[in-house]
């Protein structure tokens, strides 16, 4: 299968100074990327580098096998961008603007129309076409900037940011536009919202100054102990003395994080909990949140 997106050592470095460490991705058709990180840490900067707003200081970036440096033309044609800031003329109604960005894609007059009226549709801008887009609200100003990026088909959508100044209706609205996307394209989304990330993105690179201190899965497989809720409010150390339990860590005023001794199968565990008088309302595997996961990495807990 053709990846849509290789990138093999991409870094950038001003004034030797190392902005983004050497980065390796590949995003194949279905995939969809979260870019996290702290202020600064280079999101931007990798996607600008991307979709070819920003030289590489080293490294190669292939769209759909067209290398960037080598095949401009060919290989921008496959991507759709949509930065922090959308690219918008204020004093154009939105069909003009949306007519001009087409244009500027390389579709023909017969095309322009057609490819309007579907990014609009996606969008929810069918009834704004002939509105002048400064008296657009920001939500709908990010609307026409995510059309202008999705007017060509692109094989690889670059989203920087994309749910700015939406309610949470019209973010609920993108997500499903994003996931319906990214059935037959690749799509890299960058926010600070975590809870958007875990709803969107099947993958995710974690960034911490530049560096990539965590690339893979969205959900880790791994589980880290079982979640316990107790009636009670016992002593992490009256827990911890059961014989099936290891450790006991309570992660809020309603459960505690165990782990239970090699050996020690969780039904064991349960008849002890309720030997000592216990009331248990809950025992369930727990795994690492995106949450936790991203306090991890940037704080150094993930090697």
């Amino acid at each position: 299968m053709l990846n849509l997106l290789t990138t093999n050592q991409l870094s950038r470095s001003f004034h030797q100074h190392q902005i983004v460490q050497p980065l390796d991705l590949q995003l194949s058709r279905g995939d969809i990327l979260g870019l996290l990180g702290p202020n600064g840490a280079g999101k931007s900067t990798i996607m600008r580098m991307i979709c070819g707003d920003l030289a590489p200081s080293s490294g190669a970036v292939e769209i759909c096998g067209f290398d960037l440096l080598e095949q401009p033309l060919q290989a921008k044609r496959n991507i759709g961008y949509l930065p922090e800031r959308p690219p918008l003329h204020p004093d154009q109604t939105v069909d003009e603007f949306l007519a001009d960005c087409a244009y500027l894609h390389g579709l023909s007059r017969a095309q322009i129309g057609e490819a309007r009226s579907a990014a609009k549709k996606h969008c929810g801008l069918e009834q704004s076409g002939r509105r002048l887009i400064r008296k657009l609200s920001k939500g709908y100003q990010q609307r026409v900037g995510l059309a202008q990026a999705i007017i060509h088909d692109p094989q690889l959508l670059i989203l920087d940011e994309p749910t700015d100044g939406l309610d949470p209706g019209q973010i609920r609205q993108l997500r499903e536009l994003i996931k319906a996307l990214a059935t037959d394209k690749a799509v890299i989304l960058s926010s600070h919202i975590l809870s958007e990330i875990q709803a969107t993105c099947n993958r995710v690179v974690i960034l911490q100054q530049g560096k990539t201190v965590y690339n893979g899965d969205i959900t880790p497989a791994e589980q880290t102990g079982y979640r316990l809720g107790l009636e009670q409010n016992p002593l992490e150390s009256e827990i911890a003395a059961l014989p099936a339990i290891a450790t006991a860590e309570q992660m809020h005023t309603d459960y505690f994080l165990i782990t239970l001794e090699p050996g020690y199968r969780p039904s064991e565990c349960l008849e002890q909990l309720l030997g000592r008088g216990w009331q248990v309302c809950e025992l369930s595997p727990a795994s690492r949140s995106l949450e936790q996961l991203f306090l991890q990495a940037t704080t150094g807990g993930l090697q």
